[in-house]
């Protein structure tokens, strides 16, 4: 691995201990949120004559999708980054000589190369939304010697912030909703 899937990995593990208790207030909020607009629209549901009056518990149950695929993000990213270790540590090698007689390369030619070619692969953006963060994944597998090196890349970011809009959205989205709905229940 390049010093540059090191300094990625490391300060990807950082990142993940810094937000896990943000994460993890934003998710039970938004739980919470939809969780109550939910049983107000299936009360609202079981009380009312016609179709649309299950549309609260239908509105709950879309909000519910955001939340729950980042739950599901959140978790994986938890478990792929647990193993990275914060501080690598060398080991001694077995105390072999190898000689070799192909040419020396240097490690700094080496890591000018990755950064290259993960800046050229970060400049071609094809993915129809979020392309930006498309192309930032790749080039980032690209430094980081790939899926191997670095498991947190292996979902697709984009599905994940768009998961952490829809429930960042999710709050006031249902607390609007359970107003709405204790309303047209009185």
């Amino acid at each position: 691995m390049s010093t540059t899937g090191d300094v990625l990995n490391e300060m990807i593990v950082t990142l993940v201990r810094v937000v896990r208790r943000p994460g993890a207030i934003l998710l039970r909020a938004a739980a919470s949120a939809v969780t109550v607009f939910g049983l107000l629209g299936l009360g609202y549901g079981v009380t009312g004559g016609g179709p649309s009056h299950w549309l609260p518990l239908l509105l709950a149950a879309i909000l519910t999708v955001p939340v729950v695929v980042l739950m599901i993000r959140r978790e994986r990213l938890q478990s792929r980054t647990a193993d990275l270790t914060r501080h690598p540590t060398v080991v001694a090698g077995s105390g072999a000589v190898e000689s070799h007689f192909a040419a020396r390369t240097d490690p700094l030619a080496e890591e000018m190369n990755s950064l290259s070619a993960a800046m050229a692969e970060g400049s071609v953006r094809t993915a129809r939304y979020f392309p930006r963060i498309e192309a930032a994944q790749r080039a980032g597998l690209l430094a980081a010697g790939g899926p191997v090196n670095a498991p947190y890349l292996r979902d697709d970011l984009r599905v994940t912030i768009a998961a952490l809009l829809g429930t960042v959205a999710a709050i006031p989205l249902a607390t609007l909703g359970s107003i709405v709905t204790v309303v047209l229940l009185l």
